[in-house]
């Protein structure tokens, strides 16, 4: 299996314009991390490319979508918190055939269901990247092995964006 760094990379190097999601609720501990992603991109250091359109959807991405159409993207980039048997902290893209709508999620509406939308209707590619939680805890900070997740994440998006 091709490593999720390498796939990233080079889907975002295909494609003119960029849009990265980072969903999750940000009080309940790793969940956050979508989101946290999403900030610490807009954060800096520097401005990001104008092929790229960063957003923390927090836990209503699909009130973003009519940002995300505007913005007429090529590729758009999920991330968020993704309980799929993986150990906390890990980074994998999510395979949308391996996940039923009728998941439970702690956002309104599955990703999977999002990303099939954005496919169809904006006829964009989707990359689901999830990063493996500790807990949702209500309350809870995001744990440290989620927070290097999240730095590892922002690290690869930024050089992939920056490198083309």
């Amino acid at each position: 299996m091709e490593s999720w760094k390498r796939v990233l990379r080079r889907e975002i190097r295909r494609s003119a314009r960029v849009a990265v999601v980072g969903v999750g609720n940000v009080a309940r501990g790793d969940d956050a991390a979508g989101a946290l992603a999403a900030r610490a991109l807009l954060a800096g250091p520097g401005m990001l490319p104008a092929k790229a359109l960063v957003i923390p959807a927090e836990e209503a991405p699909e009130n973003f979508t009519g940002v995300i159409r505007a913005f007429s993207p090529d590729l758009a980039v999920l991330v968020d918190s993704a309980a799929a048997g993986r150990p906390p902290g890990a980074v994998f893209l999510v395979d949308p055939t391996e996940v039923a709508d009728e998941d439970v999620s702690t956002h309104r509406i599955p990703l999977t269901r999002l990303a099939r939308y954005i496919r169809e209707t904006m006829d964009c590619r989707v990359l689901i990247l999830g990063i493996g939680p500790s807990s949702f805890a209500e309350g809870a900070p995001v744990s440290p092995v989620v927070d290097r997740a999240v730095r590892r994440v922002v690290a690869a998006l930024r050089s992939a964006l920056d490198a083309g």
